[in-house]
């Protein structure tokens, strides 16, 4: 059912202008009272949403980003670091950018191919995030950020899926219960 559901979002149409234009006011809305501390944000590949203006809007946020190396977990590393292209094509901080200690993310801004309403998270299939996700703190909010039309009914879970403790579209937050 995971590879039904995948191939369904990645025929859907990328995000447009206006949508992520909606999407960034969404965040921004619920980070800017908030003031969290470090904060983790993903680099967007063609297709994804890009949160960039939300990270330029909230200069005083620590944001952090995760590195993809040849070999092991994704890796966290400050968003501003000097960046290189990965061999996938995206961008992202260089092999010797100092790394972060995941246990120091406050919020966990999270893509994902498709999500469903009680959190649930499905990703591009190897797990990378999800890993991630495990090994924050317990108090760490897990943000799942994407398009009503990507929300889906149920997506299946296994044992080493994270769920999503808020979720925000255009159309606003939703807390988990």
């Amino acid at each position: 059912m995971k590879a039904r559901l995948r191939a369904e979002a990645r025929r859907m149409p990328p995000p447009t202008a206006a949508e992520s234009d909606r999407v960034c006011r969404q965040v921004l809305g619920w980070l800017a009272p908030r003031r969290p501390g470090p904060t983790l944000v993903w680099m967007a590949i063609p297709g994804e949403l890009d949160l960039e203006p939300v990270v330029a809007r909230l200069s005083d946020i620590e944001w952090l980003t995760t590195r993809t190396p040849a070999v092991g977990p994704l890796t966290v590393h400050s968003y501003h670091s000097p960046l290189e292209l990965h061999r996938f094509g995206f961008t992202q901080p260089v092999a010797s950018a100092p790394e972060v200690s995941p246990n120091r993310i406050d919020v966990a801004l999270a893509p994902g191919l498709a999500f469903d309403t009680r959190g649930g998270r499905l990703g591009r299939g190897k797990s990378y995030y999800d890993r991630l996700l495990a090994g924050l703190s317990a108090n760490a909010l897990r943000v799942g950020v994407t398009l009503e039309r990507l929300m889906t009914e149920t997506v299946p879970t296994e044992s080493h899926d994270v769920s999503m403790t808020h979720l925000i579209t255009e159309n606003g937050v939703r807390e988990m219960a």
